[in-house]
């Protein structure tokens, strides 16, 4: 790792932690540059500012930006499109519960419009894509952008929830008997996905997906 690659990673860890100390309504430059040891001018230079700082960190942190190759390996093309579905679904609560900071980001971006949150939805919003354009359309019986929507809002409002709420409906969602519940429902909605999307891979259904009209 070079000098510069050595001062990017202490000024994005210093950033984690003033977000994780004062939340977001405690970062600025002045706070992180201090918190770092580096002038607020080093920053601007290396990331042009606060906005791009929190994008860089964002970049290295959220889930959808961390997984865009998802689909994109053999061995997880030989998984059922119901098995994908969970595995996404496990792996976005898991990089959630592990990180305070990214919640209380992700808290951030439920709250406020402003050009970062828009920058972080979007890019968000492309890699979700694609991921659900890998198994959309496989079969006919099922809207999967629209009842995959349904199980990752679930998901995230329930992580994001237990900051200020232990329970909810009576489930203890600080919890890992509580999550274990979560998950088992989600295994029983994703039981009813149509059969082939229970019992074929991915590769097997995507080699009869009709090609698209001209």
């Amino acid at each position: 790792m070079s000098r510069r690659q050595q001062t990017e990673q202490q000024i994005l860890q210093a950033l984690e932690d003033q977000i994780r100390e004062a939340g977001m309504g405690g970062i600025g430059i002045n706070a992180v540059a201090r918190r770092a040891g580096v002038s607020k001018e080093l920053i601007y230079r290396y990331f042009n500012g606060l906005d791009g700082l929190l994008l860089a960190w964002m970049q290295e942190q959220d889930f959808w930006t961390g997984h865009r190759g998802m689909l994109g390996n053999d061995e997880s093309s030989q998984q059922t499109p119901q098995q994908l579905v969970l595995s996404m679904l496990r792996a976005q609560v898991d990089a959630l519960a592990g990180n305070d900071t990214l919640r209380e980001v992700r808290r951030w971006e439920l709250v406020e419009l402003n050009e970062v949150t828009a920058k972080l939805a979007q890019r968000r919003e492309k890699a979700a894509r694609a991921f659900i354009d890998r198994v959309d359309g496989l079969t006919p019986e099922i809207d999967m952008p629209a009842t995959v929507s349904i199980m990752l809002a679930g998901v995230l409002y329930l992580m994001l929830r237990a900051k200020t709420e232990s329970r909810f409906l009576g489930i203890p969602i600080r919890t890992d008997e509580g999550w274990e519940r979560i998950f088992n429902a989600l295994e029983t909605m994703t039981a009813n996905f149509p059969q082939a999307l229970r019992e074929q891979s991915l590769d097997e259904l995507e080699a009869r997906r009709e090609p698209p009209s001209p």
